[in-house]
C-alpha cells in the first residue's frame, strides 16, 4: 500500500532563518576590502589614462612572443 504525503506541506514548513550579524564579515574587514579594491581600481584607471598606449604596445609585443609558434 502506498502512502500519500503532502510534499508541499513539508516544503512550506521549512522556515528560512535570517543571517544574524555574528555570521557576516566584520565591518572593519569589509571596509578594508572595499578601500583596497577602490585603490586598485583607481590605480588601474590612472594607468590606462596616463600610459594606455604604451600598455597596449607592450601587450602586443608580449602577445607576439607568446603566440608565435
Amino acid at each position: 500500500m502506498t502512502s500519500t504525503s503532502d510534499t508541499h506541506a513539508a516544503h512550506d514548513a521549512e522556515v528560512r532563518v535570517p543571517i544574524d550579524a555574528s555570521e557576516r564579515m566584520p565591518r572593519p574587514v569589509r571596509l578594508g576590502l572595499t578601500v583596497a579594491l577602490g585603490v586598485l581600481m583607481t590605480g588601474a584607471i590612472y594607468l590606462l589614462a596616463v600610459r594606455g598606449e604604451a600598455l597596449l604596445v607592450d601587450l602586443a609585443a608580449l602577445g607576439e612572443r607568446l603566440w608565435c609558434f
